[in-house]
């Protein structure tokens, strides 16, 4: 299985993000129980907002500008090419984390 830092090396520019190392965290997380992502917020965000010292709603919107980084900088592409499938937009954090679970699965 490839690792969320492998994968996120894949496009440029995202380590400088604040919402970066947040993205890894809430990963690791659903990593260890992928049910989490049926309650998204108040099993995955809310431990890694605290884990990371940081306010819920200033969690989000870093998860959201890191999202938003991935996808200007080739990571749609990166996507796309990995799952040999079109991604269809808006691509919502949460739908991004899964994406992202499934090319590690995959290791590609």
């Amino acid at each position: 299985m490839k690792t969320a830092e492998a994968i996120l090396r894949e496009v440029p520019f995202l380590q400088s993000y604040k919402g970066y190392q947040g993205l890894i965290l809430c990963l690791k997380l659903i990593q260890e129980d992928e049910e989490r992502l049926t309650d998204i917020r108040r099993q995955v965000y809310l431990p890694a907002a605290a884990q990371r010292g940081e306010e819920l709603h200033n969690f989000e919107k870093n998860l959201r500008t890191v999202r938003d980084a991935f996808l200007m900088y080739g990571g749609r592409e990166y996507l796309e090419k990995t799952l040999k499938r079109k991604i269809q937009m808006p691509l919502y954090p949460r739908e991004l984390m899964e994406i992202l679970l499934e090319c590690m699965r995959r290791g590609e």
